[in-house]
């Protein structure tokens, strides 16, 4: 086969965050006078993001809320959960800047051989996208890393309206490259929502993972690499 088409996951597999969400929001409550131990805030973030996506999934797109507000929601629980008291108007002051902060370059981390890989793959003449579980920003949040020109298309589930694993976000992004999806890999590091999920589109997988040992039987080791310059030799 001939690869045409190649799309990347983005959190965790070629950007993360910087330090942990906990000590992001630590930061920016310290500009406001709000101190609050950064291991709490990570720990409130963790549950309150999980709660948050099981009552509003994707954001709030169905549920008529913004991405902004649904963030705010967040920042606000979080907050709150990590012992904060005080005047309300100091969390909205830190939610709008926290939803800011997070789509600059000083949120986030861009993961090893990311460029040099993206690159290559773009010399060879693969189209290259992005299917990601995320909000509006990440288009700005890729231009302020210096990664927004390697790729051809972004799709969030924000704008398909449906989120990872469901295999009709993976079959918009075949559509609009127009390519057949046994011409194309997906590259992401969750085994549900990356790996199962494109195979469950016709898509080739490959899954980032630093531990392959914890893996189960129905991933196929040869597609598993613990860091993307491993994806070179796959895509060969």
């Amino acid at each position: 086969m001939r690869v045409k088409l190649v799309t990347f996951d983005v959190t965790n597999t070629i950007i993360k965050v910087l330090g942990s969400p906990g000590q992001q929001y630590a930061s920016i409550g310290n500009l406001y006078g709000v101190t609050a131990d950064p291991k709490d805030l990570n720990r409130a973030f963790i549950e309150r993001w999980r709660e948050q996506n099981k009552i509003h999934p994707n954001y709030g797109v169905t549920s008529g809320k913004s991405s902004y507000t649904w963030w705010t929601d967040i920042v606000k629980q979080t907050f709150s959960q990590a012992g904060f008291k005080g005047q309300e108007e100091n969390l909205e002051a830190i939610s709008g800047h926290l939803y800011k902060h997070f789509t600059s370059a000083n949120a986030w981390d861009v993961l090893p051989y990311s460029h040099s890989v993206l690159q290559q793959l773009k010399d060879r003449g693969i189209m290259l996208g992005v299917i990601s579980n995320f909000d509006s920003r990440l288009e700005k949040i890729l231009m302020n890393l210096e990664l927004l020109h390697y790729f051809q298309f972004i799709l969030t589930s924000e704008k398909v309206k449906v989120a990872k694993p469901d295999k009709k976000i993976f079959i918009e992004a075949l559509n609009l490259a127009n390519i057949s999806a046994d011409d194309s890999f997906h590259i992401g590091d969750n085994v549900e929502n990356d790996y199962f999920g494109a195979l469950n589109a016709g898509m080739n997988s490959v899954l980032l993972a630093t531990d392959i040992s914890k893996l189960p039987n129905t991933v196929d080791k040869k597609f598993c690499i613990s860091n993307l310059s491993e994806l070179l030799n796959i895509l060969k």
